[in-house]
């Protein structure tokens, strides 16, 4: 473990005279993440367009693994930080290169040297102190072998004006852009594996996020908000601060089952879902809805059906997972750790009003005007009012509050 830190922002090149605002909302997110996982104080400086982090004490690996979740940034890698020799000697970073490789003494292991002069005065080219390193290495570990391509182990050398900054490890961050920098949604977030994982791809895309789950009680326990509770706190490791929004919906569902035919039942429960979601976009003043939807998974995901949800929403309703295959979904359910949590069982109301032959191809007259003289205004009234909401930080701590807010 080391003192400083050399953070990469991802995508950064992409954005011109944006860089200074995604820059800011990284380091805002990444100071956030130290505050949790760092309790001594710490200075950042920008440089070459990357991050360096210093500390009196050692960053630990707690505090490593959290930055992999930080979205917009690249690469995390703790180095060493060594004045330049006079006369352009490089034995001091030769030294330290193998040094810091004593963990591996006795290891079969790959590497490869990658060195760049950010000081173009420097008269010693990359490739000469790229082979340099490579040669001391093999040389101190005979067990050690140069692999350009695929890797286990980077030396990262770069020549700075006053200093040299090497790196014998380097974690791959979660990449995308900054959280907050695209805009703010509402996660339509269930018991399953799509909609966790939608959740985690948007968020690689620096979309703000809270989270809302309609809570089908008294057809359903309580035991299920657990499990959500358990999945919304995996997914604020990619959040600074988000929400929980749970709705008492099952005595509309109650209703809608009642009032509509059979066949069409899901397609209207999601469509007051989808309603009632604006309704939370709107008093957290979000941009945007994002669902698990995938084209064809499910019969309320045809075309049609997915045509017919964007006609009642006010805001778009992103679908990052619309033409993912389910394999692929549980892959990077797996990914994110949300996997085992998403294939515990639990009650479904849903499942419970199912039709035993959903509509695939609705009928626009029916569609439009089943509803004529139904009125689930007071209905909505009530579970907005009594709906739940919990804001929770990035290490999944919950608290209870009483307003719609995206603020901690």
């Amino acid at each position: 473990m080391n003192s400083t830190l050399v953070i990469s922002i991802d995508e950064l090149w992409l954005k011109g005279k944006n860089r200074a605002t995604y820059l800011r909302a990284a380091t805002t997110h990444i100071a956030a993440v130290f505050k949790h996982y760092h309790s001594d104080k710490f200075s950042y400086k920008v440089q070459s367009e990357r991050l360096y982090y210093t500390s009196k004490t050692e960053f630990g690996q707690d505090l490593l693994s959290a930055l992999t979740c930080v979205p917009g940034l690249a690469y995390i890698s703790p180095c060493k930080i060594l004045p330049r020799l006079p006369e352009e000697s490089m034995e001091n970073v030769y030294e330290e290169v193998v040094t810091g490789l004593k963990h591996l003494e006795g290891k079969p292991f790959t590497f490869r040297a990658m060195v760049k002069r950010i000081d173009k005065s420097f008269t010693q080219t990359s490739v000469f102190i790229g082979r340099e390193i490579g040669h001391r290495v093999l040389n101190h570990y005979p067990l050690a072998k140069v692999n350009l391509k695929t890797t286990e182990l980077v030396v990262d050398v770069r020549i700075l004006p006053n200093h040299v900054v090497i790196s014998t490890e380097t974690r791959k961050g979660m990449g995308g852009l900054p959280w907050g920098s695209t805009g703010s949604a509402v996660t339509m977030l269930s018991g399953g594996f799509d909609s966790p994982v939608a959740s985690y791809l948007m968020a690689k895309r620096g979309v703000r996020q809270s989270f809302v789950f309609f809570h089908a009680y008294p057809f359903v326990g309580r035991e299920v908000i657990a499990k959500i509770k358990s999945l919304t706190k995996e997914l604020a490791k990619f959040q600074r601060q988000t929400h929980l929004y749970i709705v008492p919906f099952g005595e509309i569902q109650s209703r809608i089952a009642k009032e509509c035919r059979e066949e069409y039942r899901t397609l209207i429960f999601r469509r007051y879902m989808i309603e009632f979601t604006n309704k939370i976009c709107e008093l957290s003043k979000a941009d945007a809805i994002i669902t698990g939807d995938c084209v064809g998974q499910v019969s309320s995901q045809t075309m049609k059906n997915l045509f017919l949800m964007d006609k009642v929403s006010d805001r778009i309703i992103l679908r990052p997972l619309v033409g993912f295959n389910k394999l692929e979904i549980l892959n990077l359910a797996a990914t994110i750790n949300t996997h085992d949590i998403s294939i515990l069982p639990h009650d479904d109301a849903c499942a419970m009003f199912a039709p035993k032959s959903p509509i695939l191809n609705p009928n626009m007259d029916y569609w439009k005007n089943w509803d004529k003289d139904f009125d689930l205004s007071s209905e909505f009234s009530s579970a907005l009012e009594k709906t739940e909401v919990y804001s929770v930080n990035l290490v999944g701590d919950f608290y209870k509050k009483d307003e719609f807010s995206f603020d901690a």
